[in-house]
C-alpha cells in the first residue's frame, strides 16, 4: 500500500510539474512579462492582470530581453506585441526601463522618439538628448537646442533646466525668465536679474534685493512673507519663523498661520516654550508632549 501511495504521490507530481510547464502564467504565482509555456508564447501583465499568447511566436528561439521586451527568430515584441519597424539584428536595450534601440530609431516602449540612435545619450532627470532634441521623460520634446541645454538644479522633487531662448521646471516654461541669468534658490523657488519665480509663476510683487527662501514653501523679502510664492497678508516678515515646514505652520510675533490662513485662537508669545510644533489647522496649533 505504501509504495502505491509513493507512485501515486510521484505521478501527481509529474502531472502538476507537466501542467505548470504548459497552462498559461498567472499572476497569482509568476512575475509579469513573458513566458515560453510549451509550444505556446504568452505575456503576462503585472498583477491583477491576465495573460495573453503572443500568437505567431517561436518558443523555440524566444528570449525575453526584460519584462517589457523580447524577441524571437523574425520579429521584436514590446509588451507582448510585434514592434512594428524594429531591426531584429541591431535591436538592444539601454540602461533604462521602456527604453530600447536598433540601428534606426531608438524606442520609449513601442513609440519611436527619435531617428539619432548613434547621438542618443540618457541624462539625468530621466532626460534623454539626441543632436535634435532634448526629451522629457514621457518621450515629448523638451528643448530644440540640445547644443546650449543644461540641468540647472535636480533637487527636492524639482528639476529645472534651460538652453538659450527658455527656462523649464519639471518640464513647465517660466514665462520671462532668463536662461543666461536664472539661478535656483531653494526648493522651487528662484530668480533670474529681474524676477522671483516660484514653480513657474513669477512674483510680481517680490523685492529682489532683501528676497529669501526659507524652510519649505515659505520664502520673506523686506516686505512681505510667502507660502507658495503667494502673500502671507499681515505677516511680518521680520519676526516670521517656520514652526513646521512639512505640516505649513508659521507664526510671527502676533499671529500664528496654517499656509495662509490665520490660526484663529492664537497667540504665539503664549506658546510652551522648548516644545516642537507638530501640526496646525486653520483653528488649532498642536505641540510635541
Amino acid at each position: 500500500m505504501r509504495r502505491l501511495i509513493a507512485a501515486l504521490c510521484v505521478a501527481a507530481v509529474a502531472l502538476l510539474a507537466a501542467c505548470s510547464r504548459s497552462a498559461p502564467p498567472n499572476s497569482l504565482f509568476d512575475t509579469a512579462g513573458y513566458h515560453v509555456r510549451g509550444d505556446k508564447v504568452y505575456y503576462l501583465n503585472a498583477f491583477p492582470g491576465k495573460a495573453f499568447e503572443i500568437v505567431g511566436a517561436d518558443p523555440a528561439s524566444f528570449q525575453s530581453l526584460d519584462t517589457i521586451y523580447g524577441r524571437d527568430s523574425s520579429t521584436v515584441y514590446v509588451t507582448g506585441h510585434r514592434l512594428p519597424d524594429a531591426d531584429l539584428s541591431s535591436f538592444g536595450l539601454l540602461n533604462r526601463p521602456g527604453f530600447a534601440k536598433d540601428a534606426h530609431h531608438v524606442y520609449q516602449l513601442d513609440r519611436p522618439i527619435s531617428d539619432d540612435p548613434a547621438h542618443f545619450e540618457l541624462l539625468d532627470g530621466d532626460l534623454a538628448k539626441d543632436t535634435v532634441a532634448v526629451y522629457w521623460s514621457d518621450g515629448r520634446v523638451l528643448s530644440g537646442d540640445p547644443t546650449h541645454f543644461a540641468i540647472v538644479s535636480n533637487d527636492a522633487h524639482y528639476l529645472f533646466t534651460k538652453d538659450s531662448r527658455t527656462v523649464h521646471v519639471n518640464g513647465n516654461p517660466i514665462p520671462g525668465a532668463d536662461p543666461a541669468t536664472f539661478r535656483v534658490l531653494q526648493g522651487a523657488y528662484a530668480r533670474d536679474d529681474q524676477h522671483v519665480f516660484y514653480f513657474a509663476d513669477r512674483i510680481a510683487d517680490a523685492d529682489q534685493v532683501s528676497f529669501r527662501a526659507l524652510d519649505g514653501p515659505y520664502a520673506s523679502d523686506s516686505q512681505r512673507v510667502y507660502w507658495m510664492g503667494k502673500t502671507i497678508a499681515g505677516a511680518d516678515p521680520g519676526t516670521f519663523r517656520v514652526l513646521n515646514a512639512d505640516f505649513e505652520c508659521s507664526a510671527d510675533q502676533v499671529h500664528a498661520y496654517y499656509r495662509q490662513s490665520v490660526v484663529a485662537g492664537t497667540d504665539p508669545r503664549s506658546f510652551p516654550p522648548g516644545r516642537a510644533v507638530t501640526g496646525c489647522t486653520e483653528t488649532s496649533v498642536s505641540f510635541a508632549q
